[in-house]
């Protein structure tokens, strides 16, 4: 995947609070905009130090489930997200 809003769809669709296979609560696409530039700010640190970040090795993957997963992580450290049940 290599366009922003595919990849943001993506995200979207396992993770949004109404009918996502893994539903977050209040979860909004600003907020998966924001999780991602995270994501991406993540990756140029550990590029140009080429050192891990928070003892992760940040890398795009082409917008697979791993980078999927990354931004889920950055979302849900946020305290006000939780789990939907």
């Amino acid at each position: 995947m290599t366009d922003l809003q595919g990849f943001m769809d993506y995200v979207w669709e396992f993770y949004n609070p109404t009918d996502g296979i893994y539903p977050i609560k209040g979860l909004t696409m600003k907020d998966i905009f924001n999780a991602i530039k995270e994501y991406a700010r993540r990756i140029q640190i550990a590029k140009s130090n080429n050192e891990k970040y928070f003892n992760v090795t940040y890398s795009w993957g082409d917008g697979d489930s791993l980078d999927r997963e990354r931004v889920r992580d950055i979302i849900l450290d946020n305290p006000q997200f939780t789990w939907s049940h």
